[in-house]
């Protein structure tokens, strides 16, 4: 948040701008006029919902998947709107006015836009206490007086501002079971109250849904679409349980607890965090939207009862803990209450839990599943490898399990209690938190998490079964062999000395695995089919949009993955600790979990917990490092509480100059008949927008080139000679010749000079979504040198034929790209005069059909006599970037280095999972 800027309101990114007027009191009074509606009474509104609407394209998946229009009905009895009242930001900024001053700033309680920019930046910059100070004492501050002298006034003052959301509370919690070593200290917030402040904030308005929407591929409604929270089943489901007009409020939690320090310490918190799905995912999963909240922190106790049911006391503690916070979603949940959004429309709303982001262990925990036991199924240890998936782990369920124990063992002798659940599967908890809470589904709130359960999975087995087929020196050297690609992590010393693993290096090394260890003597064609159906899986349940077609193709791949699996077995790579060999592994059971689980709640993006693990940082650690250490979590709690003030002082002078210059315009355009007045007021709104300049020469609307070239006005014989394209000239001539206008001149196609470029980026409009645009890649045509003998030459696809497909590989052909440029020529009115130009060398047409089980298309170089042609293409004619993987064969050549294997090897694999967006686009 830039709060210093000077823009004009027309630019929003400044949240302390003032309607581009001073700061005299006369334009800062809310007497001035009221801001938004100041309704006199109560207005119950009746809407009408159409069943059916058209709605705009969504492409998804591989190319027998094409979704040109699309057709949705939405629930006709949800959302409705039961009055109208003052908007929760307008009442926070009219509380603040009721101090008592006869004029009045919006920037209350700091004396100026300046000072509150200031305090802004003081708390926010991570600076101590000791160094504010400091700078309040400078001479600078001195000649500039502010309305506080030290940082504990500053503090002060910045708790005074107008907060309408959640406040902390501070509870001696007493176990119900154990003996805790010390105090108990737990600090939460009123989960209604979070969602409430949800609801009333403007920076999220315009992506909040309301009601359940059933989309479809066409009118014929056979195949059904799903992305958001409420394009899935439950949504839908839950409605038609609620009495008419009622609002569901899907809520959303995440926990897991986490280390303070990095090195020694031994410090934990243990967060709990909230949102709502009514919230889209692009926008709640932001971390600048801030749409995440912290609504407890659950003790972290040591017992001094017996370290074989430590365990079991913190695991009740737990539930002891989320009971008390989560209460009040049951009166809420069965009765309904009265939500009011940040436009001031209030709603009769119904708060359910519908997800709880968390990694195994986890959710083992909530949904009360003992060790070695799935959480969402009925699989116990030896079911966990099965290659169906087992009845769900639903409520019914799982209290019928412990109404059974219960009736066997009385749950105050622990010991006894847990020796007896795990027997049936539970953890030793008889009253998990949610027993009471309307509506809980612990088989789906649990979601199936992409990176704990698939990535971690294929790190922790598929990788290490690979590894021992190819030999570890035999990975390392092929992976150490491919070319690098800008924006890819090249693995220059391999993996096997790797002293940090992260989620990059595992995203990293799937984008090239399967090719990497085709060919190697101990990958059979069955192993290859494994691998193939399980990277299908992994990029299949990364879609943020998903149809009846491609959820399909997601089981099937699951499915070939189990029915291959047992090669594993057969050629020593799958072993356990005792020597047994299984896969009784806990995450693979909860792999068929997605196919369920998407067209229930939609697709599975949007509950990874690597959101959690964004919100540690911002929520939790950065906190800490504010605190003394000692008494920590109170301190966190007051930091994150005044930011969160600061924020909300933000969006209420944002809100404010808005709707202020809102009502202003539509004051000035009441005149004019509602078709003018809308033209009037979007022209308006653009002439707002700052202009902005090129940085880039934009070819088209997906490719661009650095403003600056690598060579400017050489002649093509220089060129040539640098890049080592003996025929560059020839070739030139040859596209402007075949190009030419009829009746231009021989000046025409004379070539004056050329600038030259090393850099394309291409950034194409996303597969599922046209309003977005994909992960940009950066094409490299570098010059050959000293430590690149070839130059350092990506491959792209080039349009071909006019039949082109939007996926697939029909259409076009794969090439390398030698060089980038424009040519400037003699006749500087020709119709190809500064036009930009690529010379690419083509490969080999791909078959029709990829390679058997590999399931890849191959290309091969094109030389003819040794000698290596290349033709000139027009630049816009470059569709995409595509990554070519070298056949590396049984053993890789020792002389095959990531500087010359993208030249030297003849036979390449188009890698199609060099990333999510190629994996759809080349299929």
């Amino acid at each position: 948040m830039d709060i210093s800027s000077d823009d004009n309101d027309g630019d929003h990114s400044s949240n302390w701008e003032q309607d581009g007027s001073d700061d005299s009191d006369s334009n800062n009074s809310i007497s001035d006029g009221p801001i938004g509606v100041h309704p006199t009474n109560n207005t119950n509104y009746t809407l009408s919902f159409s069943h059916e609407r058209q709605l705009s394209d969504i492409h998804s998946g591989p190319q027998d998947v094409d979704y040109d229009i699309s057709f949705q009905e939405v629930h006709p009895s949800a959302g409705w709107i039961t009055r109208t009242c003052e908007p929760p930001i307008q009442r926070s900024l009219r509380l603040q006015h009721e101090g008592g001053e006869t004029i009045y700033t919006i920037y209350r309680p700091f004396s100026s836009k300046e000072e509150l920019g200031l305090s802004y930046w003081l708390h926010e910059s991570g600076l101590s206490k000791t160094k504010i100070d400091a700078f309040l004492k400078s001479d600078y501050v001195k000649a500039h007086p502010l309305s506080y002298k030290t940082s504990k006034a500053l503090h002060s003052r910045i708790e005074e501002i107008a907060y309408t959301g959640p406040e902390w509370k501070f509870q001696l919690l007493v176990p119900s079971y154990g003996t805790p070593i010390g105090t108990v200290e737990f600090l939460y917030r009123n989960p209604m109250e979070v969602i409430q402040y949800l609801f009333s904030r403007p920076a999220l308005a315009e992506s909040m849904e309301y009601e359940p929407k059933r989309i479809y591929r066409d009118e014929s409604k056979e195949e059904r679409l799903y992305s958001e929270m409420s394009t899935g089943d439950w949504w839908w489901r839950v409605q038609n349980t609620l009495p008419e007009g009622a609002t569901v409020v899907p809520v959303i939690l995440g926990s897991d607890s986490t280390h303070l320090t990095q090195f020694g310490g031994g410090k934990k918190a243990w967060p709990v965090y909230l949102t709502i799905g009514n919230v889209s995912s692009r926008v709640r999963n932001r971390p600048s939207q801030r749409a995440w909240m912290v609504v407890a922190y659950i003790p972290v106790v040591k017992f001094s009862d017996g370290a074989d049911i430590q365990g079991t006391l913190a695991n009740r503690l737990y539930h002891q803990c989320m009971e008390l916070v989560f209460s009040p979603l049951i009166e809420a949940g069965v009765a309904g209450t009265t939500i009011v959004d940040s436009k001031g429309k209030a709603r009769n709303c119904y708060p359910r839990i519908a997800a709880h982001l968390a990694d195994h262990p986890e959710q083992a925990l909530v949904n009360v599943a003992a060790a070695y036991n799935s959480p969402v199924t009925t699989a116990s240890y030896h079911n966990l490898g099965d290659p169906h998936p087992h009845p769900p782990r639903t409520r019914k369920w799982i209290l019928e399990q412990i109404h059974s124990v219960c009736g066997e063992v009385d749950p105050a002798d622990i010991k006894s209690y847990q020796k007896a659940a795990r027997a049936r599967g539970l953890n030793g908890v008889h009253k998990p938190y949610w027993r009471n809470l309307p509506g809980y589904q612990p088989e789906l709130c649990a979601c199936p998490d992409i990176l704990h359960g698939v990535i971690r999975f294929w790190r922790d087995h598929v990788l290490k079964w690979s590894l021992y087929l190819t030999g570890e020196n035999e990975y390392d050297a092929r992976l150490k062999a491919i070319q690098p690609v800008v924006g890819y992590k090249h693995f220059r010393g391999g993996i096997k000395h790797l002293s940090q693993w992260t989620g990059r290096e595992d995203r990293e090394l799937q984008r090239v695995h399967v090719a990497l260890v085709s060919g190697c003597q101990k990958i059979t064609p069955k192993t290859m089919r494994n691998l193939r159906a399980f990277h299908d899986f992994l990029y299949l349940v990364q879609y943020r949009y998903h149809s009846t077609k491609t959820l399909t193709y997601l089981r099937d791949a699951l499915q070939e993955f189990h029915n291959t699996k047992d090669e594993y077995i057969r050629l020593g790579a799958r072993k356990t600790v005792r020597g047994q060999s299984h896969f009784n592994i806990p995450k693979l059971s909860g792999l068929s979990s997605f196919g369920i689980h998407i067209p229930e709640l939609g697709t599975s993006p949007q509950f990874s917990t690597e959101i959690i693990e964004s919100n540690h940082r911002t929520l939790v650690k950065y906190l800490y490092t504010f605190t003394n250490r000692k008494g920590f979590l109170p301190q966190m709690c007051q930091r994150l509480d005044r930011s969160e003030r600061l924020l909300h002082q933000a969006e209420a002078i944002d809100w404010y100059k808005r709707t202020r210059q809102q009502q202003q315009l539509e004051a000035a355009f009441a005149s004019y008949s509602p078709g003018f007045r809308r033209i009037a007021m979007d022209r308006y709104q653009e002439a707002l927008q700052p202009p902005t300049k090129p940085s880039r020469h934009s070819i088209t609307s997906h490719l661009q080139l650095s403003g600056t070239p690598y060579r400017t006005k050489e002649t093509l014989w220089n060129i040539a000679l640098e890049y080592k394209i003996l025929g560059l000239s020839v070739a030139v001539h040859d596209f402007l010749k075949a190009n030419q206008e009829p009746g231009e001149g021989h000046d025409a196609i004379r070539v004056r000079y050329v600038d030259v470029w090393t850099k394309l980026r291409i950034q194409a409009s996303d597969i599922q979504d046209e309003d977005n645009v994909s992960q940009c890649h950066t094409v490299e045509a570098v010059p050959p040198s000293d430590s690149l003998p070839y130059g350092r030459c990506h491959c792209v696809l080039v349009h071909d034929t006019g039949d082109a497909a939007t996926v697939g590989i029909a259409g076009y052909r794969v090439a390398q790209v030698r060089l980038i440029f424009k040519i400037s020529l003699h006749d500087p009115l020709g119709s190809m005069h500064n036009m930009f130009l690529a010379y690419v060398q083509y490969f080999s047409q791909p078959k029709q059909t990829p390679d058997k089980n590999i399931n890849m298309y191959t290309v091969s170089r094109e030389d003819r006599r040794g000698i290596r042609a290349g033709v000139v293409v027009p630049l816009d004619s470059i569709v995409r970037f595509v990554q070519l993987v070298p056949k590396f064969g049984a053993t890789i050549h020792p002389n095959l280095t990531a500087e010359n294997s993208a030249d030297v090897c003849r036979d390449f694999y188009i890698n199609s999972f060099a990333d999510k967006e190629i994996y759809q686009a080349v299929w």
